[in-house]
């Protein structure tokens, strides 16, 4: 019998098959080593090109994938070739190229469900949402069973206020996909859009969605079997269980380690930003910086530009608006790059225009178009005002528009990704020398307090204790700080403070919810606390605000997380706060805002000595008037108060580190201004 040899066209065949199916069986690297086998017998094999780029891609290996698959596509074209090399320039956050190869594929009569999905993402991603609605659909109608095309479309919907076809199209993924965690997720944060607090604490408990259903407990105040779900949701944290877990919605967790918050940060940031981090920087680190300062030593001007979505009316840029008015515009050039909407107040338009800076708004850009922009103005520092809190849009600095970018003010934490931002800034009370290896960023420490105040805040006339709500005599006890911050450990305290002192009320914030007012009654009157005890202030605009506020005799911190700007606010009007010492940045600006205005001796080491400090104050009118009048002289002098001294620190601060980068980023763990 005689035994024909192989020819080389069924041996590459051969290999071809073997080389595909150990790519489904994702063995990559050995289907790598097989198509590679193929191109040294054959280098015009566009099949071997082909899966040799799928398998590169697929080792994330994506620029040397894309060659592969452009090698292919100079052979001949194909939609199945461009379809690929879409998904190589996404991988490598070259957008626009990948919705071009995408469009290429559609045109050569690629018809895939995911494809379109991928194509609306995209889109999505970059503000076309009347061709990323068409492209969800059109997956949609190629497979009606595609789960993730109407969890995409239901986003879609959900942003433009469709919150009915929105709820459809979720509960339609959910038929499709019900032990999706993903899609419980969008549907509990739909629900607690709607305000329907109960339905969505259910919707991520079905999805295991512990870090969100914590989050929506706590700002109903629902604290039973919260010690369970916290757990559950460090834990996802710790093993990467789950993508897209907001590091924000965690600061309420009493365990919650800063080790832990930092790997939130990175975790969140490569599943939210990973073509971005992936993608060339823009600007290289440090890039410019020494000729930059050579020319400010010369009479030239550094330039700074502030990234938010808040310029227009929020509380951190309240306290910032005082900086920006007072930076020294014959040294600094400062540009604002705002994607907030308009401001609807008129002083406050005026106000903003009147500010010496530059105000660019990149809204209606896509972030690779905003960091272009960013980086053609040639800002030499970047300073990143959001972090992880509600709107960023962190994949901006992530492309790298600026040789230097800093975190500050709106996020109390480090983002994880070292690529986000170099440096933090702080104080050493915040964010101690000793805190630096719970940071990504080198940081950077103001030499009072971190947090700026607007000198041109204004209380407006006190009202009387009848109009606020208040009761004509007692003690008033106050915590204005947001209901997810409270919890049943702080608020055991308070009940024991308001049993000790006769008389006495606890003034909360109105939580927006009625729910949350039962919860919070429920757990007083359990305590032996009468509902008339504890009475809640409706919201008020700021000026207003800061008027009742006077009333209050003593501000009472919360932890972990505690008082940021509404520890500001009480000092600013007047009133003393007694915080204690946590172990997050978070949980540690209250003692940072006191040690800023002289008033280190409210400040306990835990929640014994807290309620010790507290009720003495109660109790001792004559130490607690000399408190109030300590407050009052420091409003004149006060580093927390003195905006113009603020400003000069921070712009000493930016001088500093711009001195640090230009020397290739040498000189310890952390800057330290000193006073």
């Amino acid at each position: 019998m005689k035994i024909s040899t192989p020819t080389p066209s069924s041996r590459s065949d051969e290999l071809l098959k073997r080389g595909i199916d150990r790519l489904n069986a994702e063995q990559y690297a050995l289907a790598e080593s097989l198509f590679r086998e193929i191109l040294a017998q054959d280098p015009r094999h566009v099949d071997a090109w082909h899966q040799l780029g799928v398998a590169l891609a697929r080792q994330t290996h994506y620029a040397q994938g894309e060659q592969a698959i452009r090698k292919a596509l100079s052979m001949g074209e194909s939609g199945a070739l461009q379809r690929d090399l879409a998904w190589t320039l996404l991988w490598q956050g070259r957008d626009h190229e990948a919705i071009e190869a995408y469009f290429a594929a559609i045109n050569l009569g690629v018809r895939e469900a995911r494809m379109f999905n991928n194509v609306g993402n995209l889109l999505k991603k970059h503000h076309d949402v009347t061709h990323a609605e068409a492209a969800y659909r059109a997956a949609i109608e190629i497979d009606p069973a595609y789960a993730f095309a109407h969890g995409n479309l239901a986003v879609l919907q959900q942003e433009a206020g469709q919150y009915e076809a929105a709820e459809a199209s979720l509960k339609r993924a959910l038929e499709l996909e019900p032990k999706s965690a993903h899609f419980w997720q969008c549907y509990g944060g739909l629900l607690e859009r709607l305000n329907r607090p109960e339905e969505a604490d259910e919707a991520y408990c079905r999805g295991g969605r512990w870090e969100s259903a914590q989050y929506v407990r706590r700002r109903v105040a629902h604290w039973r079997d919260l010690d369970k779900i916290d757990a559950a949701a460090l834990d996802m944290v710790a093993s990467g269980a789950a993508e897209n877990l907001t590091p924000w919605g965690l600061l309420g967790i009493p365990a919650l380690t800063p080790a832990l918050h930092r790997e939130a940060g990175r975790r969140f940031a490569q599943s939210r930003w990973r073509g971005e981090l992936a993608a060339p920087p823009l600007v290289a680190r440090g890039a410019g910086l020494a000729d930059a300062l050579a020319a400010f030593a010369a009479g030239a001007r550094l330039r700074i530009g502030y990234l938010s979505a808040d310029f227009h009316d929020h509380a951190t840029l309240r306290l910032l608006a005082g900086v920006l008015e007072l930076h020294d515009a014959a040294r600094f050039d400062i540009h604002l790059y705002s994607y907030g909407e308009a401001a609807p107040d008129a002083a406050w338009r005026e106000r903003l225009a009147a500010l010496p800076a530059t105000l660019h708004e990149i809204g209606a850009l896509a972030d690779a178009r905003a960091a272009a922009k960013i980086a053609h103005d040639g800002i030499h520092v970047l300073v990143d005002l959001k972090g992880y809190t509600t709107g960023t849009r962190l994949g901006i600095t992530a492309l790298r528009p600026a040789p230097m970018i800093v975190s500050w003010l709106g996020y109390p934490g480090s983002l994880g990704a070292p690529r986000l931002a170099d440096y933090l800034i702080g104080d050493t009370v915040v964010t101690p020398p000793s805190a630096a290896p719970f940071y990504s960023e080198t940081l950077a420490l103001m030499p009072h307090c971190y947090q700026p105040n607007d000198h041109r805040r204004r209380c407006g006339p006190r009202p009387t204790r009848a109009e606020a709500g208040l009761p004509e005599r007692g003690f008033v006890f106050c915590s204005f700080n947001q209901t997810f911050k409270l919890n049943a450990q702080v608020a055991s305290v308070w009940c024991r403070l308001l049993a000790a002192t006769p008389g006495s009320v606890l003034w909360l914030l109105d939580p927006g919810s009625e729910r949350a007012q039962a919860n919070l009654h429920n757990f007083f009157e359990a305590k032996g606390v009468a509902p008339m005890r504890v009475i809640f202030a409706k919201r008020l605009p700021q000026e207003a605000h800061l008027a009742r506020l006077q009333l209050a005799d003593l501000a009472l911190d919360t932890l972990p997380t505690g008082s940021h700007t509404t520890g500001s606010d009480a000092l600013w009007a007047g009133v003393p706060m007694v915080s204690a010492l946590g172990s997050l940045f978070a949980g540690r600006v209250g003692a940072s805002l006191l040690h800023a205005v002289g008033l280190d001796t409210l400040v306990a080491r835990d929640l014994d000595t807290y309620f010790q400090i507290a009720l003495a104050l109660a109790s001792d009118p004559a130490w607690h008037a000399q408190i109030r009048k300590r407050l009052a002289a420091a409003k004149a002098d006060a580093p927390l108060f003195d905006t113009a001294r603020f400003t000069r620190d921070l712009e000493r601060l930016f001088v500093a580190i711009v001195e640090r980068e230009a020397k290739g980023g040498e000189g310890g763990g952390a800057v330290v201004l000193g006073a």
